[in-house]
């Protein structure tokens, strides 16, 4: 699953084909976390925009909408799964970053560890996206991790290629290519292990990308 991530250098103008510039400037996130609101480009039948969404849905008890809008959707399955299979057809989103986080488990520790492609340029995550409760939400997609990574966690969030974009913003677009794109072979991640200060939410600076001196490092 993916459930941290970074866009610490916003490159906005990398989107300025898909959507107009957002009103407001993105400032860098270091510790991006669900249940908070992140930019996304957003498309619908009408238009695409930026919006701020919330990463995932988890109505209370006393929310009218019961159905929770989970954080991961796994690709493999995203367009026959009743949760998603709405917003797959006609609700579908870009999630900027330039990396994420994911913890390797060993015995009773979890030691987190960053993920980049190779010069940390801006990417973009396939997601999806609905209104819930009088907000936009999100959810990120997943797929089997690249086989350099296997050995931290099984799965990765699909990175769209940047040619992949446009079609998955389009309206029009088939579901057979849509399932194409993600079907496309997972880019090359780096990753080396980072601070257990980054599993703290509240912990948001540059100092999360570092590099943590203590553990043993390699690069793939």
């Amino acid at each position: 699953m993916c459930g941290r991530y970074a866009w610490s250098n916003p490159q906005v103008e990398r989107f300025r084909k898909y959507a107009p510039p957002p009103n407001q400037k993105i400032e860098p996130r270091y510790n991006r976390a669900p249940g908070q609101k992140h930019p996304v480009i957003k498309s619908s039948k009408s238009e695409t925009s930026w919006a701020d969404a919330q990463w995932g849905n988890f109505p209370s008890a006393n929310s009218p909408n019961k159905k929770k809008f989970p954080i991961n959707a796994r690709s493999e399955t995203v367009a026959e799964k009743p949760t998603f299979e709405q917003s797959f057809q006609e609700r579908r989103c870009l999630v900027p970053a330039d990396g994420y986080y994911e913890w390797q488990v060993e015995g009773h520790q979890r030691k987190p560890h960053f993920f980049h492609l190779s010069d940390r340029p801006t990417f973009a995550f396939a997601g999806l996206w609905k209104e819930a409760d009088g907000q936009d939400c999100f959810t990120i997609l997943t797929r089997s991790a690249s086989s350099n990574c296997l050995h931290l966690h099984h799965r990765m969030p699909v990175i769209l290629p940047e040619e992949a974009w446009e079609f998955w913003l389009d309206p029009d677009s088939s579901p057979d290519l849509l399932l194409n794109l993600l079907r496309n072979p997972a880019p090359e991640v780096l990753f080396y292990p980072v601070s257990k200060k980054v599993n703290a939410t509240r912990e948001d600076g540059p100092e999360l990308l570092e590099r943590d001196r203590d553990e043993q490092t390699t690069l793939f």
